[in-house]
């Protein structure tokens, strides 16, 4: 009898080890929620007297985006859609994309977009001679499509950096300089 309840017990303690096991390569994917978001950097350059934005995303949940308003499937890693995603781009910043200094509407030059490893980076700017004193700044970019997505910015004045995060609840950005 002590040679089967020792093997028994084995066998008990080689299950909870099998259990516990498959517990924990199956419960991370269970408890993980995926998060969206995008950064956005406002830059007044007193050198230039102009406002710069660059906008880092990732390319599968833009590409997702602009394939649709394009109607057709396009993709970051065909050289071939990359002239299409830049024109579809063009017209979804236009429409995503608000900027105010000083309570004036401001309209952004789209300059482009470039791929690096699956981070997208999307550069404008305009014309800004003065030091702005404030900035509101809107950037619907997926809010609506992806649930959770948050549009994070900072704006830099003078050395002076604010910050904010947009969410599909949340106004624009406002900052004071």
């Amino acid at each position: 009898m002590g040679f089967y309840f020792k093997a028994y017990t084995w066998r008990m303690k080689q299950w909870q080890w099998f259990a516990l096991l498959l517990a924990l390569i199956v419960s991370p994917p269970l408890l993980a929620h995926n998060v969206y978001g995008s950064f956005t950097q406002i830059d007044w350059n007193n050198n230039d007297g102009s406002i710069e934005l660059v906008m880092q995303t990732h390319s599968h949940e833009l590409e997702t985006k602009l394939s649709i308003l394009s109607g057709e499937r396009l993709s970051f890693l065909e050289d071939a859609d990359f002239s299409k995603l830049q024109a579809t781009m063009s017209l979804y910043a236009r429409e995503s994309i608000a900027l105010k200094i000083d309570d004036q509407l401001i309209n952004l030059d789209y300059i482009g977009m470039e791929n690096q490893n699956q981070t997208i980076f999307i550069y404008m700017e305009a014309n800004w001679a003065t030091v702005p004193k404030r900035i509101e700044y809107m950037n619907t970019m997926l809010l609506e499509e992806l649930p959770g997505q948050t549009n994070s910015v900072m704006a830099v004045v003078n050395g002076q950096r604010r910050g904010a995060d947009i969410t599909q609840s949340s106004g624009p950005a406002d900052f004071s300089f």
